[in-house]
């Protein structure tokens, strides 16, 4: 929209106005969809959680008025709770940060409830608390997994796609077109728009125009989304970039250039006119490190008593199958590179040859259908149910349930600069290499996700990649 005027001089001044604007997008609008479904999910979780808890703890019988006030008081208070905690927006809450952020706003939630008690004068007993709590979370957790696939499924057929342009055309531009680029990323990118003085990027992407025409080509483009790259973007280009974001009412996203750095420790401080992001950095207190020990001792006790039963009966099948010992010990190596022997049940045939044509000091060195593997050992190894021995090891101290799978020590030995950083922490049964693919990642891969998991630790990180490895088990991928 035009609008013209005359200046002091008697000339002619064009004066651009903001146009109307327009309504967002397709994926835009499924993502709020998403939002207020979730909302929904969140209250039912917590209404039944109230409900169920006050059952097992009172038996089942109709709730009193003043519990039943305290049921419909919840939906308002949850529903604040999680928003403040910014749980409706998926788009920008990738799934680890949602988990923290889960357990945290269930929590919060609960001591209002307790304090809307009060009010109430409902009898809030210590074990219907504790009841309350544990239904929550899981309830929460389960309900937001399922959305996370519907997300997943959606991001895959394109219907959860944001349109997006991709402000500046350098390397780093090219390189965010790559990555928006790829099935499931959740992005469309439609082409660059370059600063002034740019090259335009030869990847197949076009340069649309300049920053001066980025209103008309989000109009044009039916544009959901504006990621800058933010290498040789001039502060004056973002300024535009935000302004037209505003104005037309679409998502802006900018490269930090920070890898292997969860959302969790980052945090931004103005310093004048130049925003910094301050990264917290990851160290375990002494009280982190004893609440990290004792989580594993009573975890790990509580699995040994619960998996006992299974554990028998994989000791007898490997028994009665093959001729043998039932556990396997092997050296490997964990934190400050110390050596332990790591317990696992035996899959491989006793005296079976080695193959001599493979090199078994390449690093997560791993084969796929190996000869030497008995039947049952290649069930066990599918269901990951040779690895339940090591509780023992995690017990004893020389490894934890959550950390870098330790790796033999001949593989360390052999290339100690590219394994060394893995042993700044403790070993573990389970990490954050196993449940992003396992034994299908490269080794280079590998070592990039267990440097992600060391410079991103956490109590809930750890609770997080332990549910996660349950669903990592059941699908089997990766596993042999």
């Amino acid at each position: 929209m035009r609008n013209s005027t005359v200046d002091l001089a008697g000339n002619q001044v064009v004066l651009e106005l903001p146009q109307a604007v327009r309504s967002t997008g397709a994926s835009a609008r499924r993502y709020r969809s998403i939002g207020l479904g979730l909302a929904v999910s969140d209250v039912a979780a917590i209404c039944l959680a109230l409900i169920v808890a006050y059952w097992v703890r009172y038996g089942v019988r109709p709730l009193p008025g003043r519990e039943l006030l305290l049921v419909a008081t919840a939906p308002v208070v949850w529903v604040l709770v999680f928003q403040g905690f910014g749980l409706y927006s998926l788009l920008h809450l990738p799934p680890a940060e949602e988990f923290r952020r889960t357990i945290g706003a269930t929590g919060v939630g609960l001591v209002l409830l307790v304090m809307v008690s009060f009010w109430s004068k409902a009898s809030f007993s210590r074990i219907w608390v504790a009841l309350i709590w544990l239904m929550a979370v899981f309830l929460e957790l389960l309900a937001r997994r399922a959305w996370r696939l519907y997300l997943h499924r959606r991001r895959l057929d394109g219907r959860l796609a944001l349109r997006t342009l991709i402000i500046g055309s350098t390397g780093e531009a090219v390189q965010l077109a790559k990555a928006l680029g790829a099935s499931g990323s959740g992005f469309r990118p439609l082409g660059y728009v370059g600063p002034g003085g740019h090259a335009p990027a030869e990847n197949g992407l076009p340069v649309l125009g300049g920053i001066g025409q980025l209103r008309e080509l989000i109009n044009e483009q039916a544009v959901d989304c504006l990621f800058v790259a933010s290498t040789l973007v001039p502060p004056e280009a973002v300024e535009v970039v935000t302004r037209a974001a505003r104005q037309q009412r679409v998502h802006v996203l900018v490269s930090s250039n920070v890898s292997q750095v969860l959302s969790s420790r980052l945090s931004s401080h103005q310093i004048g006119s130049v925003v910094a992001l301050a990264l917290r950095p990851v160290r375990l207190t002494g009280t982190q490190a004893v609440a990290k020990r004792a989580f594993d001792v009573i975890a790990a006790s509580i699995l040994l008593l619960v998996t006992l039963p299974v554990s028998l009966a994989a000791a007898i099948a490997i028994r009665l199958t093959s001729p043998g010992p039932v556990f396997f010990h092997q050296k490997r190596v964990t934190r400050g590179g110390r050596s332990f022997k790591m317990h696992k049940f035996r899959t491989m045939t006793v005296g079976a040859p080695d193959a001599t044509d493979l090199d078994t000091s390449v690093p997560f060195f791993k084969v796929d259908q190996d000869p030497r593997i008995t039947p049952i050992g290649h069930r066990l190894r599918k269901w990951s149910l040779d690895e339940l021995p090591q509780l023992w090891n995690v017990i004893c101290g020389e490894m934890s349930l959550v950390g870098p799978r330790p790796l033999p020590a001949e593989q360390v030995a052999t290339n100690l600069e590219l394994l060394g950083p893995r042993h700044e922490v403790p070993a573990g049964m389970t990490g954050w290499w196993q449940i992003n693919g396992r034994s299908d990642v490269v080794p280079e891969e590998a070592v990039r996700l267990d440097t992600f998991y060391i410079e991103n630790w956490s109590l809930t990180f750890d609770l997080y990649i332990l549910l996660k490895t349950l669903s990592t088990v059941i699908e089997r991928k990766g596993a042999y």
